[in-house]
């Protein structure tokens, strides 16, 4: 396989950045409408600076209780057609990580990441196993198909923050 067959093929990285984006900022709007009007949710919140010359994470949503004050992360991944789009969650399981991000922002839930997956990615079994094992004591949620059980999603998040 050679440099030109690789620019000949499909660009599937474009295609699945799209379908993520789309994830987001429709996960975002849903929680937004539904959650009470003292929450305030923010779609690309800056940057947790964690490493140095100044680099980090970009997380997909901050969300505020404006009534207690604690915040909330959102990582949400969408999948369509498999792939490891929830492995590059776990880092979020990170103590150390949880416990800077706390530290340069005191204002942040005990667990201060929420993690969100949705598409027939994750409503495939085997997936479902992998994210119920390995995320067993995290704060997370599948959406379901249509987001059904999205009023869900939000009390969990309301119970957080």
């Amino acid at each position: 396989m050679g440099a030109n067959a690789l620019s000949n093929r499909d660009n599937w990285q474009d295609l699945a950045g799209k379908t993520g984006k789309n994830g987001e900022t429709t996960f975002a709007s849903a929680v937004r409408f539904r959650l009470p009007p003292h929450y305030e949710v923010v779609e690309n919140p800056p940057k947790l600076t964690i490493y140095s010359d100044g680099k980090g994470i970009v997380l997909d949503t901050k969300i505020t209780n404006t009534k207690t004050g604690k915040s909330l992360y959102v990582e949400k991944k969408t999948g369509n057609k498999g792939g490891n789009a929830h492995e590059r969650v776990y880092k979020y399981l990170s103590e150390p990580l949880k416990r800077l991000v706390r530290h340069n922002d005191p204002s942040l839930a005990d667990e201060p990441f929420f993690l969100v997956f949705s598409g027939t990615t994750f409503e495939g079994q085997k997936y479902q196993d992998e994210i119920k094992l390995l995320l067993e004591d995290a704060n997370y949620a599948i959406i379901e198909q249509g987001f059904a059980n999205i009023d869900q999603v939000v009390n969990q998040i309301m119970e957080i923050v």
